[in-house]
């Protein structure tokens, strides 16, 4: 991955290539980002600059053997660590102790295809069956084994930690002092989407690089140019993405996730105009079956929809990014709901994700938030 291969924050490429050039960049780099900016693709990015020997301009040369290893992320001084599970198809002594080394082959194929992923997409590339991912103190130190070894062709080591905040206590405190006092040359890269679930300790050895947004316009015309999207569909996706290329991306496919999740939450409204408390327990019960990262995704969905509902009952349908399509039935919505349920509704959306990603029973969650819109509608 070169640097000119990523989309959008053109200043923190040109910053990062200046710590390499400069000798000023830490050996702990923490990257915060929302999901789907392509904070991984900076850090293989770093990575491919630190050890090609052929840089210039600003970027590696993407010809040399290093930097075709980086791009087949084969490089064998570069070392990947993201949250795994103990899943069936994993051996039995492996599932007793599960490292991101018995994953990397679709975790490869992930970063890849499309290094603006989301959690949700690199668990389904990996096959952790619907399981919570974590890094557990076996994977920091199959990590200690790792840096204590001498690099096998470059100059440098390079640890790259996706999803960094998914370290459970013990291993981020096996990991503190490697943290603070790495082995010369090893370089560590941190990726996090909330970085207030990391350890203040983890937080305090690390250099902390934000990316920054991304504009409507600039993911609009990339859109239209790669993805050969129409370009009214474009900047509705761009426009709701908070910045996120990787989350337009997923945005501009909203149809497919259309197709999977908008009649759940028209029949969960339907039931809850109506009052029936029976057929929203049965959509409860149909929810609370779906894999967790599929449970987040309709959570996202529903808040979007009950957002554009909420912008066609304050007669504004213009802001609303509503595709033509889906009027009729926000028009109707807009006309029966009460104006204190969409604020409500949002909160107890947000609150379920929370519960959802914390692992609370699935089902406790679904039933509150059907029983709350029910009360609430």
């Amino acid at each position: 991955m070169q640097f000119a291969q990523i989309h959008g924050n053109e200043a923190l490429k040109a910053n990062l290539a200046g710590m390499v050039d400069g000798g000023k960049m830490g050996h702990a780099l923490l990257f915060v980002e929302e999901q789907g900016m392509g904070a991984i693709a900076f850090a293989l990015a770093l990575s491919q600059y630190i050890n090609c020997r052929d840089r210039s301009g600003g970027d590696s040369c993407g010809v040399c053997n290093s930097c075709h290893k980086h791009g087949k992320l084969i490089h064998p001084d570069v070392h990947f660590v993201f949250p795994v599970a103990a899943v069936s198809s994993l051996g039995e002594s492996e599932k007793k102790h599960p490292i991101s080394d018995y994953f990397l082959d679709g975790f490869r194929s992930l970063v890849i295809s499309n290094p603006y992923f989301d959690e949700r997409d690199l668990f389904e590339a990996i096959g952790l069956e619907n399981k919570a991912g974590n890094i557990s103190v076996h994977e920091a130190r199959d990590i200690i084994s790792k840096l204590s070894l001498k690099p096998y062709e470059s100059e440098y080591k390079v640890m790259i930690i996706y999803l960094a905040e998914k370290m459970n206590a013990e291993a981020s405190n096996k990991l503190l002092k490697l943290l603070e006092e790495p082995p010369e040359g090893t370089y560590f890269f941190l990726i996090c989407h909330k970085p207030d679930k990391l350890l203040p300790t983890i937080l305090s050895r690390c250099q902390i690089i934000r990316l920054q947004p991304d504009s409507p316009e600039d993911i609009c015309d990339i859109l239209c140019r790669e993805e050969n999207a129409d370009a009214d569909h474009a900047m509705i996706a761009a426009k709701i993405s908070r910045g996120s290329y990787g989350n337009a991306l997923k945005l501009l496919r909203e149809e497919e996730l259309a197709d999977e999740y908008a009649s759940d939450i028209e029949e969960l409204l339907d039931a809850a105009l109506e009052h029936n408390l029976t057929k929203l327990l049965s959509i409860a019960e149909s929810l609370s079956g779906l894999g967790r990262e599929k449970q987040r995704d309709f959570c996202i969905f529903a808040e979007n929809f009950i957002r554009k509902i909420f912008m066609f009952a304050n007669g504004v349908p213009q802001i609303s990014f509503a595709l033509r399509d889906e009027y009729s039935n926000l028009e109707r919505y807009a006309a029966t709901i009460k104006k204190d349920f969409y604020q409500k509704a949002l909160s107890n959306l947000d609150t379920a994700m929370s519960a959802i990603e914390s692992n609370v029973n699935a089902k406790l969650v679904f039933v509150d938030l059907c029983n709350r819109f029910y009360l609430y509608i």
